[in-house]
């Protein structure tokens, strides 16, 4: 026993363990996922790899956007073919179906072009989502070929990926009608619901890494602008009724009573409570649509 427990020791010295490490098997499994040679293109042999403490190094800023959702892992593949600009292929491991589909559902401006589960392409670049993976594809410089190419590399590894994987469940519970899909965003931290609708400097509606939240958009008629509603999940109920209470004291605090306020814009908010659960409509034309709004939602998690 004792020559034993030598051995493991003496192994283990200098962090060489005797077991792959975790990191290690992660990296392997997305290495896997890339394809060496695509269209002719062929990668350049060194990829690069950043987790949450080292992304800053690659992305600064924009990290925080990554941070905000479960992001585990970064892998950057740059891919070169003769008289073409290289391609860059980001692949980002995001920890769960629900925070890939939640990263990609932040900026959804562009067209859909059918790779993965969901994904948008614009100005040579495609983002795109798949199980637990969400990726970026775009050439360092754009010709009349990117685009084709850049769908190329994207569906040889949105294939490789494999299995689907479903939406968060919340989405389930929106009402569907007007409803502008490509403009739903799935988060969990205020950064990204004040980047699509902004609420307030401070997080008063207690927003983090233990809520799911869904801001939904919905056309009005003539196009006249878009009502929002917000669905946000807590732990419990308690915590719903901490945040809802906050949110109403610093928000709304004139309509603590009726929840419901005409704001400056002449349009319509209103809020509501319901066991785990916050619904918030934002800039209703009618008092009327939003508690349509209010009352569609509530009967749906009513079902659950």
């Amino acid at each position: 026993m004792f020559s034993l427990f030598m051995l493991v020791t003496l192994l283990l010295i200098g962090n060489k363990s005797v077991f792959p490490a975790g990191g290690d098997i992660k990296k392997t499994e997305m290495k896997k996922l890339l394809p060496s040679e695509v269209e002719g293109y062929q990668a350049d042999g060194k990829d690069q790899f950043y987790d949450r403490q080292t992304s800053f190094q690659y992305m600064d800023g924009a990290a925080e956007l990554y941070r905000a959702y479960a992001f585990k892992l970064l892998l950057v593949r740059r891919y070169l073919k003769a008289d073409h600009p290289p391609m860059i292929v980001e692949l980002f491991d995001m920890g769960s179906p629900g925070d890939a589909f939640g990263i990609f559902s932040y900026d959804t401006e562009g067209e859909e072009v059918g790779v993965g589960q969901g994904s948008d392409y614009g100005g040579g670049l495609l983002r795109f989502w798949k199980g637990r993976f969400f990726a970026n594809v775009f050439a360092e410089k754009e010709t009349p070929s990117t685009k084709t190419d850049v769908l190329e590399i994207g569906k040889a590894l949105a294939n490789a990926i494999g299995s689907e994987a479903p939406k968060p469940k919340l989405l389930n519970t929106l009402p569907k009608g007007d409803q502008i899909e490509r403009r739903t965003r799935f988060f969990h931290h205020p950064l990204i619901l004040n980047h699509h609708y902004f609420v307030s400097h401070q997080n008063i509606l207690n927003l983090g890494k233990g809520t799911d939240a869904v801001l939904a958009a919905y056309s009005l008629p003539e196009g006249k602008g878009k009502t929002f509603l917000l669905l946000i999940r807590y732990l419990g109920p308690n915590r719903a009724e901490k945040a809802f209470k906050s949110f109403l004291s610093a928000y709304m605090p004139e309509a603590a009573s009726l929840k419901t306020v005409k704001t400056e814009n002449g349009k319509w908010t209103s809020a509501r409570s319901h066991r785990q659960y916050i619904l918030i409509i934002f800039d209703a034309p009618t008092q009327d649509k939003a508690d349509g709004l209010i009352g569609a939602t509530l009967k749906k998690l009513e079902k659950k």
